[in-house]
């Protein structure tokens, strides 16, 4: 096994006293704490056969390997008691770090001999980019080598390892949790919910794609000065005609800087085929871990036209003929109604099915009102249409609920070059402004200022947003900020490129 493998030799280059193993009671973590149990056997079998003499013994827990528990006043009470049971089963003797977790680990490695430390990423975690089984810890962070088993494992492999072991795993993934975070963020996974209103376990989750469903984003989870939670969004594309470049995508530009500006959170935007198994398999998967799903395109007379079949798909319903659209189409086109017009009426059948009226320019009541499924919204794809039947979508999430708070932002553009320079400072702004603040880094070039970095600041709170500028320009080199900006509005104009607003002209306007 490729994973065992990497923990042997983890073990062979650093010994069992230079490595370190954070387990936090997840079932990732649950999986390495066998893997690294399995390899300290092996290795004292090997030591029995040999007789080398070369000292090797399992007396010590874990035969010597460190294992260290991160405890926080928002982990699930079953977290902290799955994690003393297995402390205590296996006696690993278990670290317990509290406060930051940086600066803990910063002690850990002063007071230590550990160079390595064994962790469960996985290549589908939001901190996987660019790692491998063996990669230097971050710059900005104290050095040891990030050991990662089971990076290319799935979610079914985790699931098939626990099972076939046979090993206690916390009970909270057999109540339809898949991904464990903190209480404030954590829900069960809308995508094992029964018809009882139960939630089958974790490793029957149909779909790994839906592993952190359950997962609230970091932006999704911030709050207003009203108090209230702000919700998150996906946008699903549609049509062969984006994806072969024959038609430049307008709508998702518009549909981002539209959603952001009452309030929501696009988290994701899928681009597919006009075909009808990719369309319903996007549209199930979006609308399980997303509070809204707007689609755009696949709706008309012809016969790539297959949004509302695949609609109807995702939805376990039949496709038919809607009776109110019916007769809409059939008043707006009289006599010369043909089948091509009555396609158009078409929808997904049962009690899920809403209308959404909107007005034409003339304030009469369009023949042709969108269409709400559950938390799926149906757009046009012509950006003209979308445009027009966004003020409908508009109105109703403002209706729908407290209004959210919109997004403000600050950007700061940098002289500097290279990335490394501003990257411990942002991490510094990102752990004292929590969840308040999102920050992001973006190199650019050819800039008429003579910028090659753009810092953007992000939230709904303009004191937050302050605070945390203030203290990003202290961190930052020494007079490397050309400029700041602040603009409430500006993700809201239209822009020729989507890059303008953020990265501002290349050239002189």
């Amino acid at each position: 096994m490729k994973a065992l493998q990497a923990v042997s030799r983890c073990i062979d280059l650093y010994g069992t006293r230079g490595v370190a193993f954070s387990f936090n009671g997840g079932k990732d973590s649950t999986v390495l704490l066998h893997l690294i149990r399995a390899a300290v056997e092996q290795r004292q079998q090997q030591h029995e056969a040999t007789a080398d003499g070369n000292g090797f013994t399992t007396d010590l827990p874990l035969g010597g390997v460190l294992t260290f528990f991160f405890h926080h006043d928002t982990d699930f009470p079953e977290i902290l008691a799955f994690t003393h049971d297995t402390n205590k089963r296996y006696g690993l003797c278990m670290e317990i770090l509290t406060g930051d977790f940086k600066q803990g680990l910063e002690r850990l490695l002063q007071e230590t001999h550990v160079q390595a430390i064994i962790l469960g990423t996985r290549r589908g975690d939001p901190n996987a980019a660019d790692q491998e089984t063996f990669c230097p810890s971050s710059v900005g962070w104290p050095p040891f080598m990030r050991v990662n088993p089971i990076l290319d494992w799935s979610y079914h492999d985790v699931w098939a390892f626990l099972q076939l072991a046979g090993v206690p795993y916390c009970c909270l993934y057999d109540q339809g949790y898949t991904s464990l975070g903190a209480v404030s963020n954590t829900v069960p996974n809308s995508a094992l919910l029964l018809e009882d209103g139960s939630y089958a376990p974790a490793h029957m989750l149909p779909d790994a794609r839906l592993e952190r469903a359950g997962r609230q984003s970091k932006v999704a989870r911030q709050t207003s000065a009203a108090g209230g939670v702000h919700r998150t969004a996906a946008l699903l594309i549609i049509g062969d005609e984006i994806l072969s470049a024959k038609v430049e995508d307008a709508n998702t530009p518009f549909l981002c800087r539209e959603l952001r500006a009452v309030g929501w959170t696009v988290n994701k935007v899928v681009m597919v085929r006009d075909d009808v198994a990719q369309i319903c398999a996007s549209l199930r998967e979006l609308s399980a871990s997303h509070d809204i799903v707007l689609s755009a395109g696949g709706l008309g007379p012809t016969l790539d036209d297959v949004t509302m079949a695949a609609l109807a798909e995702a939805l376990d319903q039949q496709l038919a003929l809607h009776p109110q659209l019916e007769l809409r189409i059939r008043k707006y086109f009289g006599p010369h109604t043909t089948r091509a017009h009555l396609k158009m009426a078409e929808a997904p059948t049962g009690s899920e099915v809403h209308l959404i009226e909107h007005r034409t320019e003339d304030g009469a009541q369009s023949p042709f009102p969108l269409l709400r499924c559950r938390n799926i919204f149906v757009l046009p794809g012509i950006p003209a249409l979308l445009q027009k039947k966004w003020r409908a979508v508009e109105a109703h999430l403002l209706s729908d609920g407290p209004q959210h708070a919109p997004f403000r932002t600050s950007l700061l553009r940098l002289r500097l070059r290279d990335e490394t320079q501003v990257a411990a400072a942002l991490e510094q702004v990102a752990a004292a402004s929590g969840d308040a603040v999102s920050l992001g880094s973006y190199p650019v070039s050819d800039q008429v200022d003579g910028a090659g970095i753009v810092l953007s600041l992000e939230s709904r709170c303009s004191e937050a947003l302050a605070a945390a500028c203030e203290q990003l320009k202290q961190q930052l080199p020494a007079g490397s900020v050309i400029s700041e900006s602040r603009d409430s509005s500006a993700i809201n104009t239209p822009v020729a490129s989507p890059a303008a607003a953020l990265l501002g002209p290349a050239e002189p306007n």
